[in-house]
């Protein structure tokens, strides 16, 4: 049995998704490095990145910090679950970015958000919106790891 089978196997989807962060999270080895994960991975911690982020300081927070340089691959990960609310959301909250695309460089988005001030109140109706969103992530996510669960952690040794 791998690790990800023994995670699937929790009994609530809350300690599924976080068993499977702590799997996935021994293949990063350090900030934002993301090169030893599969795709499969990649778009687990992605939607990690965006709940994280918008979910403790919304939309402003996840492009002022280090988590908007993934702000398309997010963007991927939610429409490759199934999340289309989540999806069109954050595709909103883009196309209000004061810059197009959103930068990867973390001191140019962090620029370019203090020299324009007025948009951080622009993504105040998305933030919302996220927390009242109807995408069941939690349970998109695990059927994900479920469908791709082989390209998913170590086996157990």
């Amino acid at each position: 049995m791998t690790a990800i089978e023994k995670a699937l196997r929790l009994p609530t989807e809350k300690a599924q998704i976080l068993a499977i962060g702590q799997i996935v999270g021994q293949k990063i080895k350090g900030t934002d490095q993301f090169e030893y994960l599969t795709a499969a991975e990649k778009t687990f911690i992605y939607i990690d990145i965006l709940e994280g982020a918008v979910g403790t300081g919304g939309f402003a927070n996840f492009f002022y910090n280090s988590s908007g340089q993934f702000a398309d691959e997010i963007l991927a990960a939610y429409q490759t679950i199934g999340a289309r609310h989540t999806a069109a959301l954050l595709r909103s909250a883009i196309r209000l970015f004061p810059a197009a695309p959103v930068p990867k460089n973390l001191e140019q988005r962090q620029d370019i958000l203090l020299a324009a001030p007025s948009y951080l109140d622009l993504w105040d109706d998305l933030d919302e919106a996220f927390h009242r969103c109807p995408d069941p992530i939690g349970a998109l996510v695990i059927r994900f790891v479920v469908d791709h669960k082989g390209d998913f952690g170590f086996p157990l040794e």
